[in-house]
């Protein structure tokens, strides 16, 4: 991958004032890549650009790139170039080099923005149009690759991370309070917000055109849905057929290539294609030594690998080892960020890249083909809502809320879902979709913040999601929302941040355009049934994996932080909530903070994912904040 950052000032450029700013942007992005660096500058436009070298690794690839009056950088892969390419010469054009990128330059020269709708791939691109004097800033229509601005009249600053942009061009350092209280809620900021005030992310799927009239946003991506199948057979095959394309796609490389493979379905699925499209696949599995069971896939993976035939790397760590990596881990990410499945995608990123320079995962299957356990409480929720509502209110919900709960146990983990499940199943859908997404409940939140917060929750963010979709069939709407929404703020924040700052690139062939518009054009009850998940995805592969594979059930790909918080950590959760630290922050009161960690330590409730919230916004308060600030 690659690593971008630019200024447009349609007034005018000083050249010699942007110098210093553009090279430290450049600095910041060397992780993102690492193979090559250059700037680029005319009186207007100043580009910055740093590229992992992946296809193409001459001189010929390199960026920034200019044909005539355009001038591209690039952070992604088109992995239908060769087909437009073939196109594009068959329309007379000649190409210098065989990357992807002067394919995507020429793709634009040729069809302007209309080529977008013909990109099969992850990115986020600027574009500079010398003779017409735009600006183009576009983006990926799942959100896999990102892109971060701020607009001050004539002028724009852009980049692929707010740290970076925060180096280009100085930002007030203000703490967004809108984008505050949406990640309490749900651990992660999403688009079009930004954790600092003033400063956008560009959402998935759109392009910005900003000229002398200002920036304008504007939704290039379609809703593609393939045509229905006849029946279910019909389904896996035509299923089965598009992630072998999608994973052929993405095995295009001209440096070694792996995968990360898991204990589940995703994983396995796409390094099952992997090996029947080239026979030779290298494998990746990481685990923690003495990890409850609810933690550990190590040894499915490996007899997933010995059924497949696969080169399996397995590596083992310690609590001591993602701990760490703490550090990196939150330094990593641009805003705050509290998946603790952070830390495990970062450790993995960081020992695959020891061997491979490209790996492929199997993120996106649990939106795409309803693999999350919420799901299966979605199809529970109209029997729920049909016990009358004093028992559930005056029974069943002080039952539960007396239940401990924890992951180290099957019990306690029963317990935990058992809570979540009566907490959301008696709302109407899009509330419940969003209380199946989010962390803190409203009351919570505003126990937790000092200054009560005008702007939109979670459930009505959910409400437009879904008022705005054609889907009529339930299922399939809840998974559109999520595509629109949890995955591009959540899992693929973390997979992009954790990977590229370890120098890999991640690709997903279960987000290819085509997988997603062939899952979207079947019912949701092809995908999901009571007591099976993905069951699709599951016909499809019969055959190509082992039973147990087949059978499995979901498990979370995490780390046990509650008994690292209750024990190494115990000090860090305790820093993160010292009522004098957070006075002086202004932002969060301490009372709530502390009776989690109460909780935790008590064992009456696992409150470690409220609890670290709190302390991965303190580790990145620390580590990007104006240090004045930072306590």
């Amino acid at each position: 991958m690659c690593g971008l950052a630019g200024i447009v000032d349609l007034n005018g450029l000083d050249r010699n004032a942007v110098a210093a700013p553009l090279a430290r942007a450049v600095a910041n992005l060397h992780p993102r890549g690492p193979d090559d660096h250059s700037v680029w500058l005319d009186g207007k436009c100043a580009l910055g650009h740093t590229r992992l070298s992946i296809i193409d690794l001459s001189s010929a690839g390199a960026q920034p790139m200019v044909r005539g009056s355009l001038t591209l950088i690039y952070n992604g892969l088109i992995y239908n170039f060769p087909e437009l390419r073939d196109e594009l010469s068959a329309a007379g054009y000649v190409f210098e080099g065989r990357s992807d990128t002067e394919v995507l330059l020429t793709a634009w020269r040729h069809w302007g923005e209309s080529a977008l709708d013909r990109l099969n791939g992850m990115f986020a691109f600027a574009l500079w149009d010398a003779d017409s004097d735009v600006l183009y800033l576009a983006r990926d229509r799942f959100g896999k690759k990102p892109i971060a601005y701020r607009t001050n009249g004539n002028r724009i600053s852009f980049a692929s991370d707010l740290a970076t942009l925060s180096r280009l061009d100085e930002t007030n350092g203000e703490i967004d309070e809108e984008a505050l209280s949406l990640y309490f809620a749900l651990r992660f900021v999403p688009d079009p917000w930004s954790i600092l005030k003033g400063v956008s992310k560009l959402p998935p799927g759109h392009l910005l055109r900003f000229d002398q009239r200002g920036a304008h946003l504007s939704r290039w991506a379609k809703t593609e849905r393939n045509i229905a199948p006849k029946d279910e057979d019909d389904a896996a095959e035509r299923l089965r057929s598009a992630i072998d394309d999608a994973v052929a796609a993405r095995m295009v490389a001209d440096v070694p290539v792996g995968a990360f493979l898991s204990g589940g379905i995703d994983s396995a699925t796409v390094a099952a294609s992997m090996v029947a499209s080239s026979g030779e696949v290298r494998t990746f599995t990481v685990g923690f030594a003495d990890a409850a069971d609810y933690y550990e896939e190590r040894p499915t993976a490996r007899r997933t690998a010995d059924y497949l035939g696969t080169d399996h790397t397995e590596i083992e760590l310690d609590a001591a080892d993602g701990i760490a990596a703490l550090n990196e881990v939150i330094g990593a990410f641009d805003e705050p960020f509290a998946d603790s499945s952070a830390i495990p995608t970062f450790l993995i990123a960081r020992e695959t890249r020891r061997h491979v320079t490209v790996a492929l995962s199997g993120d996106g299957g649990d939106e795409v083909f309803g693999g999350y356990r919420k799901y299966q409480g979605e199809l529970a929720a109209p029997a729920y809502r049909r016990i009358p509502g004093w028992i559930r209110r005056g029974l069943v919900e002080p039952l539960c809320d007396r239940l401990p709960e924890n992951k180290d146990t099957r019990l306690g983990e029963q317990a935990r879902r058992l809570r979540r499940f009566v907490g959301e199943a008696g709302k109407d859908a899009a509330a419940r979709q969003a209380g199946w997404l989010r962390l803190l409940s409203a009351s919570d939140l505003s126990r937790l913040l000092i200054r009560d917060v005008a702007g939109p929750t979670p459930e009505e963010l959910i409400s437009r999601l879904r008022g705005a979709s054609p889907e009529s069939d339930p299922i399939n709407a809840m998974l559109a929302a999520d595509i629109a929404f949890g995955l591009p703020g959540d899992m693929l924040v973390k997979v992009d941040r954790a990977s590229m700052a370890n120098s890999l690139e991640v690709r997903c062939p279960l987000l290819d355009r085509r997988v997603v518009a062939c899952a979207a054009g079947m019912p949701g009850a092809y995908k999901l049934r009571w007591g099976d998940g993905k069951h699709i995805l599951r016909r499809a592969m019969q055959g190509r994996l082992p039973d147990e594979i087949l059978r499995g059930q979901k498990k979370g790909f995490e780390v046990p932080i509650a008994d690292w918080l209750r024990g190494p950590l115990r000090e860090l959760a305790s820093r993160a909530v010292d009522p004098a630290r957070l006075e002086r922050q202004g932002l969060l009161r301490s009372d709530l903070p502390i009776q989690w960690q109460k909780d935790l330590e008590s064992g009456r409730r696992d409150t470690s994912w409220q609890l670290w919230t709190v302390i991965a916004f303190q580790g990145w308060w620390d580590r990007h904040m104006n240090g004045a600030r930072a306590t």
